[in-house]
């Protein structure tokens, strides 16, 4: 996966996003209205603006830095509502994001300090509705600085991140009444099945739609193993033990280094889940980590589960790639950035 811009400080709380299920962005988004958006964050913030100011940074959603008229700092989120993940549609996607900030807010509440909640509105919503297609979510500023998506880890920061997770996964109870269940099952399997049953004719969305075609073409009998490999690791995971409240994508990324204290960020993906939907990214093949998982929680780490969550992770990429090119599409950075992500994964799914 292509990882999201370096973390070099005095970032805000959700500055690095990385989405696994959606493509990378650095184009200033032409469809989504400033003026909209400065007047909603007055309306429900109370936050006059002094500066908005767009940041070419994450994957899927857009950000902006606020200044506003006092001098305060604020990071803020547009996010876009239908496809992928989020759903088929911008009713059930806003249904999703706000289930998740509520989530996040309640968990905060609860104690949990390293979980970074964003500002309610001055009505007490956790999110505001900018357009049919769109939400606003607003965070505090925060001065600290992160890594990128495929950074390594130390294995003190493992340990440290294992030991945020046990605590995050013992707090289920806080969050259930709002918490979203996150399926193991993909959802944007149907995309990829769809794309693997029309190789046979060209693809014209745009100037990487025959290059991923061509690309799927070359692996569809490994890919239609992995995909069969896959849900065999379902079945198996299923028998690993309930569901607790996960992060989702706890990866360098997300981890923010602000003040002393290791904080997370961008819980947009937030929900009920096995455990290893967390551990395969934070402990990976570390023993240690996952041993020390284990004693804080009791729970034996099912390796059937940690291998699906990483398949899963794989598969969600290639999937929202191609339907990416298949699609209208241009040659730009973020498209580049996907082709790029799309051809890592291929190999590696292969």
């Amino acid at each position: 996966m292509v990882a999201p811009a370096r973390g070099t400080g005095g970032h805000t709380a959700c500055e690095l996003h990385s989405d696994p299920y959606a493509e990378a962005v650095r184009e200033r988004p032409g469809h989504i209205d400033q003026r909209e958006l400065a007047r909603i964050l007055s309306e429900q913030w109370g936050l006059a603006t002094g500066r908005l100011r767009h940041l070419p940074v994450g994957f899927g959603d857009h950000h902006w830095e606020l200044t506003d008229g006092a001098g305060g700092r604020w990071f803020v989120t547009v996010a876009g509502l239908a496809g992928g993940w989020r759903g088929t549609g911008a009713a059930a996607g806003y249904a999703d994001l706000r289930a998740a900030m509520e989530t996040v807010i309640a968990l905060r509440r609860a104690g949990l300090e390293f979980a970074i909640a964003p500002v309610p509105t001055a009505c007490g919503q956790a999110l505001a509705p900018l357009d049919d297609g769109h939400a606003i979510t607003v965070f505090p500023h925060l001065d600290g600085a992160s890594a990128d998506f495929g950074d390594e880890l130390t294995a003190g920061d493992r340990l440290a991140l294992v030991g945020l997770l046990a605590r995050l996964h013992g707090a289920s109870g806080v969050a259930r009444r709002t918490a979203p269940a996150r399926s193991p099952v993909t959802a944007s399997r149907p995309v990829l099945e769809a794309a693997l049953g029309e190789l046979g004719q060209p693809w014209h969305g745009g100037p990487y739609s025959e290059p991923a075609r061509q690309l799927l073409a070359r692996h569809a009998a490994r890919l239609g193993s992995a995909l069969a490999r896959f849900d065999e690791l379902v079945r198996d995971a299923a028998r690993s033990g309930p569901p607790v409240i996960t992060h989702g994508e706890p990866h360098p990324g997300n981890i923010l280094r602000s003040a002393g204290r290791i904080l997370l960020i961008d819980w947009d993906t937030v929900g009920l889940a096995l455990p290893e939907r967390d551990l395969w990214m934070a402990a990976g093949d570390d023993a240690g980590a996952i041993g020390r998982y284990t004693e804080l929680t009791g729970h034996p780490v099912s390796g059937a589960a940690m291998r699906m969550y990483r398949m899963r992770w794989s598969l969600d990429d290639i999937a929202l790639a191609v339907r990416q090119f298949r699609a209208s599409h241009e040659q730009n950075e973020d498209s580049g950035l996907t082709w790029e992500a799309l051809t890592e994964e291929m190999g590696e799914i292969a």
